[in-house]
């Protein structure tokens, strides 16, 4: 997932061993949007996986009317507070599924990237599930405005439910890693091998060139190879006793390749590192990952830089 062809560093400094993934308590965003349905099966299949414990999240805002600087009683931000607790009690109450998960609910007045960093750290959050309207990228996700600052600042994985986005009973039966072989994508590269191993499933390994290099101090087919390579070593040596690992190297715009190879593969789940300095609604890497969100028919796990320890 890389416009600049870059040649990857020797494949023994790329290799990392699998690191045990366990989500046992998992933030779910709530927006009561048509998407809701998809974000709550998703949370529920992946909350059966791990045997976690739910916290459902929902942060209220009253009703404004007019210019916006007229005086908001108090009456109106409770009459709104008690709406969106009631809706949320009745979205919870609808799913029978839930009987046997752990959960509870959490509806607030704040801002919503303050109650989501508040309720991360206190309730020790592992995974952030959140959807994504896809109408003009990552800045209409459920949370609304403050997407990136969950993806750039939080530390924690998030997964995206995008628009075209269906629930699985299996969410890790197939997984596909977007990878751009870039010191930010390995602790994307460890989640990816680390659940494929959890679940035995199959893992695809993706790296997509957008423009054939035209001079480099390699041959292209010796370029290649040092690609190939550089994405086998993110394979665990012991890959092969748990699931199917195949690597993939395409040439192409990044985020047609892989919602291809993802629909091709039938991934269940797109796994994504994603940069520390990445602004998402400007840079590369965020106009990549946005339109994979859009485009993609599974969840996309964006994983921010920083090593698992």
């Amino acid at each position: 997932m890389n416009n600049a062809v870059t040649i990857p560093a020797p494949a023994e400094s790329l290799h990392l061993a699998t690191t045990e993934i366990i989500f046992s308590r998992i933030l779910v965003a709530i927006d009561f949007t048509a998407q809701t349905s998809q974000v709550l099966e998703t949370a529920i299949a992946i909350a059966k996986c791990f045997h976690s414990e739910i916290v459902f999240l929902h942060a209220a805002t009253p009703v404004i009317y007019g210019t916006g600087a007229e005086f908001i009683p108090v009456e109106s931000y409770e009459l709104n507070l008690e709406i969106a607790q009631q809706k949320m009690a009745d979205l919870v109450a609808r799913e029978p599924m839930l009987q046997s998960i752990k959960h509870r609910e959490i509806v607030a007045y704040a801002s919503a990237i303050h109650v989501v960093r508040q309720t991360v750290e206190s309730e020790k959050i592992d995974l952030i599930i959140a959807g994504s309207h896809g109408a003009s990228g990552l800045e209409r996700l459920a949370l609304g405005s403050v997407a990136e600052s969950m993806l750039r600042h939080l530390g924690r994985p998030v997964l995206i439910v995008g628009p075209h986005s269906t629930p699985s009973v299996s969410p890790f039966s197939s997984i596909l890693l977007a990878s751009s072989l870039r010191p930010s994508a390995l602790r994307a590269a460890q989640y990816a091998s680390g659940l494929a191993e959890k679940f035995h499933s199959k893992l695809t390994l993706l790296h997509v060139i957008e423009h054939a290099p035209k001079t480099t101090q390699l041959g292209p087919e010796l370029l290649d190879e040092r690609i190939r390579k550089a994405l086998d070593s993110l394979v665990p040596g012991d890959m092969n006793l748990y699931g199917k690992a195949q690597t993939l190297l395409e040439y192409g715009e990044p985020a047609e390749v892989i919602s291809h190879v993802a629909k091709c593969e039938h991934a269940s789940l797109i796994v994504c590192g994603v940069s520390e300095d990445a602004v998402l609604a400007d840079h590369t890497l965020g106009s990549v990952l946005a339109n994979v969100i859009r485009k993609a028919t599974c969840p996309v796990l964006c994983v921010r830089h920083h090593f698992a320890a």
